[in-house]
């Protein structure tokens, strides 16, 4: 999993670097960019659903592990918490 995190945290930065460039070429070969918690929590309210995970396969595949409280939600201190572990 830390793997899978520092992977995330990595695809930020080439993609934060490149993302006026590349956009469309990413798009255009099918390859989705990595997603932040932000982006990720499309109604704001400071949680992830399974649905709004089910955007990224990985996180959407270990979903159950990272919420660690078991209310169905992930904050963004369990998103986090899962690169660390």
């Amino acid at each position: 999993m830390t793997k899978f995190l520092t992977l995330i945290a990595a695809s930020h930065l080439a993609f934060a670097a490149q993302a006026c460039d590349d956009k469309d070429k990413t798009h255009a070969q099918g390859v989705q960019p990595t997603a932040t918690f932000d982006a990720l929590d499309r109604n704001a309210d400071s949680q992830l659903s399974k649905t709004e995970a089910s955007h990224v396969g990985k996180l959407s595949d270990n979903f159950a592990s990272l919420d660690t409280n078991g209310d169905g939600y992930l904050s963004k201190a369990e998103f986090l918490a899962g690169g660390k572990t």
